[in-house]
């Protein structure tokens, strides 16, 4: 993820475009080229359209998978323009229906039994021979998955921006605090200052003091 100095992830329209530099967006493809699988959610994909596939680095594109709860996404993004395998759509009861009639053809669908169960998404994707997973979020789907405590590392861009919109959304959305927030360590493990940006990188630490695997 990517955040401005007074910890925002978005523009106070909601959307992120212009705030990272190039040289973020090379830095995010480094990111990509050692993951199998990406994680993307629905808002992101429809607030901001990004770009997936690899553009930077000379490496096979991870596989993108999708997570909607509810409702569709437009077929016009350009998730659904640019891949070598057809994404992996995750949907719910509640929208298999309207989703198997229009993305059926571009994305390869799979239905929950809930509605966003992480150990089944997990599951069906190390199902699938993928073990390296790279979440790009929005705050809503790192919430999910940081409640379960699925996430390892941690890769920050600090980009120098102070924009001070109250109400604009951080790295991670909920209504109450994490379950065990200040014992839950994340260990700095590399900084990167690039021009006027910088890069951080952290490591999940289990309370017990072990490593994260």
């Amino acid at each position: 993820m990517a955040m401005t100095l007074d910890g925002k992830v978005m523009r106070p329209d909601g959307k992120w475009y212009g705030l990272s530099s190039r040289k973020d967006k090379v830095r995010m493809d480094e990111y990509r080229s050692s993951a199998e699988i990406l994680i993307v959610g629905k808002n992101s994909i429809i607030n901001d359209d990004p770009v997936t596939h690899l553009r930077y680095v000379s490496s096979p594109n991870p596989r993108v998978v999708l997570l909607v709860r509810k409702g569709s996404i437009p077929l016009d993004r350009k998730i659904f323009k640019f891949y070598e395998k057809k994404p992996i759509l995750f949907c719910t009861q509640e929208n298999y229906d309207i989703i198997k009639s229009t993305h059926s053809e571009v994305s390869e669908i799979i239905r929950l039994s809930d509605s966003l169960p992480v150990e089944e998404i997990l599951e069906s994707i190390f199902r699938m021979g993928y073990r390296k997973i790279l979440l790009e979020g929005g705050p809503t789907l790192n919430r999910i998955f940081l409640e379960k405590d699925c996430v390892t590392d941690l890769y920050l861009t600090l980009v120098p921006f102070l924009i001070g919109k109250e109400d604009l959304l951080s790295i991670c959305r909920g209504e109450s605090a994490l379950d065990s927030f200040d014992q839950n360590k994340w260990d700095l493990t590399s900084v990167e200052k690039v021009e006027n940006e910088v890069f951080l990188k952290y490591k999940r630490y289990r309370s017990s003091g072990r490593p994260a695997p």
